[in-house]
């Protein structure tokens, strides 16, 4: 039997949409994140209203706003600047396929991390090793394998790169980003902030 709910929800079914994503290098001063190179990223996919078991997950989102779901081929960042509110950082390791040393663009607060191998949890100890920002695998990572890193970030984490999205006129605060199963999309949530 069919649930025509599942096909309505499901990603490959949605529209694609065009929104851009930009991108902000910088560094923290004064205790505010102040960026220093801005690249935008024009995406073309799927984008929804986040549903309302999505929107329980960001207990830090302004519940009144529109929360939506962007959905990409290529990862996402969460946006940073808002301290002291901590987030997730999400990032792609640093480093060569195929390899097994590869390193972080900072060291975890905490020395942990969630680390993905094609959309796959590992286990620390068991898959990899965290020395710092350095992670040591216990075997290669073959070529074309995406791997992707998030841990929790405070208002003291060193200079980095966030993203804000821009649709429809609307610049959207990003909150969360997730690997989604099988159809090998980032998933991010991200609540509108302002009139772009």
């Amino acid at each position: 039997m069919i649930s025509v709910q599942e096909v309505i929800g499901d990603v490959d079914m949605i529209d694609p949409q065009p929104y851009v994503i930009q991108r902000s290098t910088g560094q923290w001063v004064s205790g505010g994140f102040q960026s220093t190179i801005v690249r935008t990223i024009n995406v073309f996919g799927p984008v929804r209203n986040a549903t309302d078991k999505e929107v329980q997950m960001l207990p830090e989102s302004d519940r009144i706003s529109r929360i939506r779901a962007f959905y990409a081929t290529q990862p996402i960042l969460t946006t940073r600047g808002y301290a002291p509110l901590p987030a997730t950082h999400g990032e792609v390791p640093a480093g060569t396929m195929p390899g097994t040393a590869f390193t972080l663009s900072a060291i975890p607060p905490g020395g942990a991390c969630s680390l993905y191998l094609n959309g796959v949890t590992l286990q620390p100890v068991v898959d990899y090793l965290l020395t710092g920002a350095a992670i040591v695998f216990n075997y290669t990572v073959r070529a074309g394998a995406v791997l992707y890193a998030t841990w929790g970030i405070t208002a003291r984490v060193e200079a980095a790169e966030s993203d804000v999205i821009l649709y429809d006129n609307e610049q959207y605060r990003v909150l969360g980003v997730y690997r989604t199963q099988g159809a090998g999309y980032w998933k991010a949530l991200a609540h509108r902030m302002e009139a772009a």
